[in-house]
C-alpha cells in the first residue's frame, strides 16, 4: 500500500463521520479529482473502501472504509502509534511535547497554504 492509499484510509478510518467524498479526500490529500478517482478505484478493487450514493443526496457520492481496511491499518498502524507514542513520553517532557505539536500543526498549515497558492497558479503563463 502506497503513503497516499494510507493516508486516505486513514482519513477515512478517523473522520468524525467514518465517511467523506471523494472530493474532500481529493483536498485533504492535494490530489486532483482525477487523481483521487484513481486511488480509489485501487482501494475499492483491493477491498478497502465502498462507495455509495448519499442518503438524502443522491447527486453525492459517499467514500466509507470496509471492516478489513480498518483491520489492516490497525495492524500496520499501530505498533507505530504505540512505540511513537512511549519514545515522545521519554525523551520530552509536556512543555516540550506541546512546542513539537504546536510547530507540526503550524508546518501543516503552511503545507496547506502553498498547494492551494500552486493550485491556483496558472500552469501556463504567458510571457509579458
Amino acid at each position: 500500500m502506497n503513503e497516499t492509499d494510507r493516508r486516505a484510509l486513514e482519513i477515512v478510518l478517523l473522520g468524525d463521520e467514518k465517511s467523506t467524498t471523494p472530493g474532500m479526500l481529493a483536498e485533504r490529500l492535494g490530489l486532483t479529482a482525477a487523481g483521487a478517482t484513481v486511488m480509489l478505484n485501487r482501494l475499492e478493487k483491493q477491498g478497502y473502501i465502498a462507495r455509495s450514493l448519499h442518503p438524502t443526496d443522491r447527486r453525492r457520492v459517499i467514500v466509507v472504509a470496509t471492516d478489513l481496511a480498518a483491520r489492516r491499518v490497525q495492524e500496520l498502524i499501530s505498533p507505530l502509534v504505540d512505540e511513537g507514542y512511549k519514545m515522545m513520553l521519554s525523551w520530552f517532557d509536556p512543555a516540550e511535547l506541546e512546542m513539537i505539536a504546536g510547530f507540526l500543526t503550524r508546518a501543516g498549515e503552511l503545507q496547506r497554504t502553498h498547494r492551494q497558492r500552486l493550485r491556483n497558479m496558472d500552469p501556463y503563463p504567458r510571457a509579458k
